[in-house]
């Protein structure tokens, strides 16, 4: 019989338990979804790294030998090291399109996933080629590609398509923010397949030989393969806390390595798990929200559905029903509502939004998916949403019980002291119309309903500035980065093998704006941290921008360091910081004059008059112009030809992908925040609906009483609108301080059209909901709104 009553109750408030399960689904799926994600990109990482066995060190040179690959091999704690000469290449015909060329003697470490051909040989010609670039670019395994290094054209067949650990994530150099798959990829070549001729060339280069017959009279016994410039050797070591360990005993055993890198500081693994990092401090804060509100507003609901029943609950008594009994019913209307509203968020959570993130991410990162993973933490939610749910609904019912049978059955009246009341008589108060002093003195009769009421709304003005404000904030990073930072055109990236005649031409046909990036590595105590020096001899061609990003002069008499640099190591202006260029053993000790910032490089900055005066020589990687070189495809001595637009549009790519998360985040807020208002609403029009009854008797028109219950739902939108702008901006630094990686320094940066939007958003549904509701005013029964309150 009880179970009757529940589904007849449940038919007849139908509207107000939608918005429960609505409210309960919602707020599930939204932490699910995201949880699921985050923890489908790790999985997927855990896997590719450990299956494929990326490596743990990187050691460069500009040449190793069989010997120095032998030496680090011996070095205790290490599995397995290989070499690897790496070279960049760019496409005939396609001059534009670039690819970083690999030459290996095996693949033990960070080996292939081939996603379609055959498994690498060292003794096949042919290259195993980047599955994504191949895809941008439509090439197929079985086609013949040609590329391109200096004086050497490979034509090679295409053996398979791959994905390697570490080539997760691809850029062109660090001036590139994002990938592009069209123009930049990667390729691996047996080394078997390097050209003779081209390493008899640099070995002859090397000895300062420039007759063939002599070099083949000094070294009859040539074996070209022994004579390659491998400038990588991949290292494994057999447990992290060994690295350390491993790194020193390279540093000191062998002459000629250039630096050791740890691969969690190289771009691929860094920027994967600066994005996983990045969504798990959305799931905290998005997600936590949504849930919030919707367990908010849930549970007033449900306090006032089971208020709502007090007469029934009278009558159950009277009629012999166990306390127990009754208790149970009345739990069972938010257990299984929120029960089926939870299941099905778990359930759907990970396949509408988990996935939809998902392929988002892997449209950039090359990494072979293993799907979404369904949260663990997403079914414990799921389970204290139902039982909070339970849990309010218990001791409200529990309340209502502990009074008589003749009691219950009475409608209980709002206790409100006559001191109270008066407050509308006096001072600016008694000033007020009818519908003013009305709706002030029911607020203050329903506090705690005003209180959720304006927490629902302020929860969804937030999340509304919070999208949109991430929005603009990035749109910012944009301008900072093109507009005020960068003051060129194009960038040319000088080949690493460029000669001093060659490097001369280039700076006499197109400038001498340059700029050098040195690797270093800063010494602060026992601790030691790779990092770069930006050396800026370009002239206002790359500004330095200061504190509020305004140009700020460049001295020659010390270091700039960036801001967010400085604060994450404790620098002040005056300390000395103490760092050596990777291959070079000389430390040096240099004073911070001043501080920096820049968007996306937390690093040091100098002149090149202060390099030089520290006896260092200069030799610039970078040229910056202005001219005019959309025709130019290549350039000899030159690595990369960089169109400053092109780089902005590989940021917009990157934003594109954001939008789309930011607005699924906003259709979201906007869904839950309709859901709320729309809940809220019902409670306040239920709640009143004797009040207007009487107003009715009393001779007022539909239309005034329509008037006075949008006037309340109005005073309540505009308090929540005032106190949810601001904490939207509040939320929108919290989560770009949070969740950015120290490589990147900008904060929240909101447009007031953006405040504008989020406020006239939130009234304009609030309003509409208002006025919808207020139709029901029209259909009020009036014998059941005044006889059932005698």
């Amino acid at each position: 019989m009880l179970n009757k009553k529940l589904f007849r109750d449940i038919k007849f408030n139908k509207s107000q338990f939608i918005t429960i399960f609505l409210m309960v689904f919602i707020g599930v799926l939204a932490y699910t979804g995201i949880e699921s994600y985050m923890g489908g990109m790790t999985k997927t990482a855990d896997k590719f790294y450990g299956d494929y066995n990326l490596q743990e060190l990187d050691a460069t040179s500009r040449n190793f030998s069989k010997e120095d690959l032998e030496n680090i091999k011996s070095i205790e704690h290490v599995n397995n090291a290989e070499r690897k000469l790496t070279i960049v290449g760019t496409m005939i015909h396609e001059e534009d399109r670039t690819l970083q060329l690999n030459f290996i003697e095996s693949n033990e470490i960070s080996k292939f996933y081939v996603a379609e051909g055959e498994s690498f040989d060292v003794n096949k010609s042919g290259v195993w080629l980047d599955e994504y670039y191949a895809n941008k670019n439509n090439i197929k395994v079985g086609d013949t590609i040609k590329i391109k290094y200096d004086t050497v054209t490979f034509e090679e067949k295409v053996n398979a398509l791959i994905n390697v650990p570490d080539h997760v994530y691809d850029v062109k150099d660090e001036a590139s923010i994002f990938p592009n798959h069209i123009d930049y990829g990667f390729a691996y070549l047996s080394v078997k397949d390097f050209p003779e001729s081209y390493a008899k060339k640099i070995a002859m280069e090397s000895l300062k030989i420039e007759d063939e017959s002599v070099f083949d009279a000094m070294v009859p016994n040539f074996n070209y393969l022994d004579n390659l410039f491998y400038n990588y050797i991949m290292v494994d070591v057999d447990e992290e806390s060994n690295k350390n360990f491993v790194k020193n005993e390279i540093d000191e055993k062998i002459d000629n390595c250039l630096g050791v890198l740890d691969i969690k500081d190289e771009p691929s693994y860094q920027s994967y798990q600066s994005e996983i990092e990045e969504g798990e401090t959305y799931v905290g804060v998005f997600s936590g929200l949504f849930l919030f509100i919707a367990m908010l507003s849930v549970i007033t609901t449900m306090t006032r559905v089971v208020k709502k029943q007090r007469i029934q609950i009278g009558t159950l008594k009277a009629l012999g029903f166990k306390k127990k009994k009754i208790n149970a019913h009345y739990v069972g209307y938010g257990f299984w509502i929120s029960l089926v509203a939870s299941a099905l968020g778990v359930l759907a959570g990970p396949f509408l939004i988990g996935n939809l993130f998902l392929n988002m991410e892997f449209e950039f990162y090359q990494i072979p998916s293993n799907g979404v993973v369904f949260p663990i933490s997403g079914f414990v939610v799921a389970a204290c949403v139902v039982i909070g749910v339970s849990i309010i609904t218990y001791l409200t019912c529990r309340k209502e019980l502990k009074e008589s049978p003749a009691e219950t059955l009475r409608a209980k009246l709002t206790k409100v002291k006559s001191k109270t009341l008066n407050i509308t008589t006096k001072g600016f108060f008694k000033k007020m119309g009818f519908a003013s002093k009305w709706n002030f003195r029911d607020i203050i009769r329903n506090k705690m309903r005003t209180i959720m009421g304006i927490a629902g709304i302020t929860g969804c003005a937030m999340l509304l500035v919070c999208a949109f404000g991430m929005l603009d904030s990035l749109n910012n990073f944009l301008d900072i980065q093109f507009k005020k930072m960068y003051n060129f055109k194009y960038q040319l990236t000088i080949s690493s093998d460029i000669t001093e005649e060659k490097l001369e031409d280039l700076i006499n046909k197109y400038g001498n704006h340059t700029s050098q990036t040195l690797l270093i590595e800063v010494k602060d105590g026992e601790n030691k941290v790779s990092n770069n020096i930006f050396v800026n001899d370009t002239s206002d061609y790359v500004r330095l921008l200061g504190h509020k990003w305004e140009t700020t002069e460049m001295k020659n008499d010390g270091v700039y360091v960036t801001e967010k640099f400085a604060e994450v190591n404790g620098y002040n202006i005056g300390d000395i910081v103490t760092w050596h260029i990777f291959g070079d053993s000389t430390y040096y000790e240099t004073k911070i004059i001043g501080f920096n910032r820049d968007p996306q490089n937390q690093n040091i900055n100098m002149s090149r008059a202060y390099l030089e005066s520290l006896g260092i020589t200069y030799k610039p990687d970078k040229i910056y112009t202005n001219d005019d070189l959309s025709n130019m495809k290549h350039i000899d001595g030159v690595e990369l030809i960089q169109d400053k637009d092109a780089l902005e549009d590989g940021l917009n790519n990157m934003l594109s992908t954001m939008k789309s998360m930011i607005g699924l985040i906003m259709f979201i807020a906007c869904l839950l925040g309709s859901v709320i208002i729309y809940n809220l609403g019902i409670l306040s029009f239920t709640e009143k609906q004797y009040q207007f009854a009487t107003l009715k008797v009393l001779g007022f028109k539909d239309k005034k009483i329509k008037g006075i219950y949008i006037k309340q739902n109005n005073w309540i939108t505009y308090i929540s609108i005032i106190i949810g702008l601001p904490l939207g901006y509040f939320m929108t630094d919290f989560l770009f301080k949070m969740a950015l990686s120290d490589n990147y320094d900008f904060g929240a940066y909101i447009k007031i059209a953006t405040y504008i939007i989020a406020a006239v958003g939130t009234y304009i549904v609030s309003f509409v909901v208002s006025k919808i509701l207020s139709k029901k005013i029209n259909k009020i029964d009036m014998v059941t709104s005044l006889k059932g309150n005698e």
